[in-house]
């Protein structure tokens, strides 16, 4: 290569930056950015979701939701809230939106060892509701079973009570079957109260009509005389000639002057009454209203029903209850004040 050759050679040239290129390079950098605060926004949103469906597990005997009749999701959402369970009192609420939830079932659902919103989710959307099994004794009235409800199932006595009326609004005291009974933990009293009807109807004695009518008496009238014989016999096999009696003086026009009417709205001293509690004005006193009490006084058990559908045939007219439990019957007042001195207390 010469000097000229070497002097001549071309001087390479720095092109000058162009308006093209600088709004390329400033898309760029505004695509950089975006692309941050996209990250930025989802991890924020990350944040957010797990937070929102975030779940403190319920422990303890205090772990459970009810659902009542008429209760809203975001009545349980609340619920659910003030076990400490969820972040927000509205969290279960709008997640059951999300995932479009159905409609709440009654019951108590536990929710114990729950940790995730859709587990929850899932509980108390399709899950079983908790059973108890509640026993009624034979004998218990409308009352006690409204109490011994509320105790053992979360179910209101006084909801318990309103559903344990006809369609006239009276009580259906001797209509509801005491047995044992599996319902769901604060379920529906209404239903409480149909199973009871449809189990009464069940083990009701099929000529329970014809009995009642061969006695001139209606079915209702037949159930308070189950219902007596059901509160003054302790034992079953006293519990026919227990009706028979209570049939003779009905037949004789006599006073049933049985204590068990009166204990229905007058408590008892052990068993016994004074003479000015025996005075008692109210139509359950059967010592001073001829008849029958114009309701049944409990809830009979089988045994009852059976005995006052098949009452024997007796000449007995008063009984009294032994020390033992058992009942010693008498044809004759003159019999049964030597009963009663043999017996009772004080002898009279």
């Amino acid at each position: 290569m010469t000097d000229m050759d070497e002097e001549t050679q071309p001087t390479p040239q720095v092109a000058e930056p162009t308006p093209t290129g600088q709004r390329r390079s400033a898309a760029g950098t505004a695509a950089r950015i975006v692309g941050v605060l996209l990250v930025l926004l989802i991890a924020a949103g990350a944040v957010g979701w797990l937070q929102f469906v975030r779940i403190v597990p319920a422990q303890g005997r205090d772990a459970y939701v009810d659902v009542r009749l008429g209760d809203s999701v975001t009545a349980i959402s609340e619920r659910v809230h003030a076990l400490g369970m969820t972040s927000g009192p509205q969290a279960l609420r709008w997640y059951w939106r999300l995932r479009r939830g159905g409609s709440l079932r009654e019951g108590r659902y536990v929710v114990s060892g729950i940790d995730t919103m859709e587990a929850l989710y899932k509980q108390l959307e399709s899950g079983s509701p908790l059973t108890v099994r509640v026993t009624f004794p034979e004998g218990y009235t409308v009352q006690q079973m409204a109490t011994r409800l509320e105790e053992q199932a979360g179910i209101a006595a006084d909801e318990f009570l309103r559903a344990a009326r006809d369609a006239q609004g009276s009580i259906l005291e001797g209509r509801l079957f005491p047995d044992t009974y599996e319902f769901l933990y604060a379920g529906d009293a209404a239903e409480v109260v149909a199973r009871m009807l449809g189990r009464f109807a069940d083990v009701v004695p099929s000529d329970w009509a014809s009995q009642a009518a061969e006695r001139k008496l209606t079915g209702d009238e037949l159930i308070t005389v189950a219902s007596i014989v059901e509160r003054e016999a302790r034992y079953d096999d006293d519990r026919p000639l227990v009706a028979s009696v209570i049939f003779n003086r009905l037949n004789e026009g006599m006073l049933l002057q049985m204590d068990a009417t009166l204990g229905y709205v007058l408590p008892s001293h052990d068993g016994f009454y004074t003479y000015e509690e025996l005075k008692h004005d109210s139509p359950y006193n059967t010592y001073l209203h001829p008849g029958l009490p114009p309701t049944p006084i409990c809830n009979p058990g089988l045994a009852s029903l059976d005995a006052a559908a098949h009452a024997p045939a007796s000449t007995y007219f008063y009984f009294l209850a032994k020390p033992d439990g058992h009942c010693v019957f008498a044809r004759t007042f003159a019999e049964h004040s030597r009963n009663m001195r043999l017996y009772l207390p004080g002898g009279n």
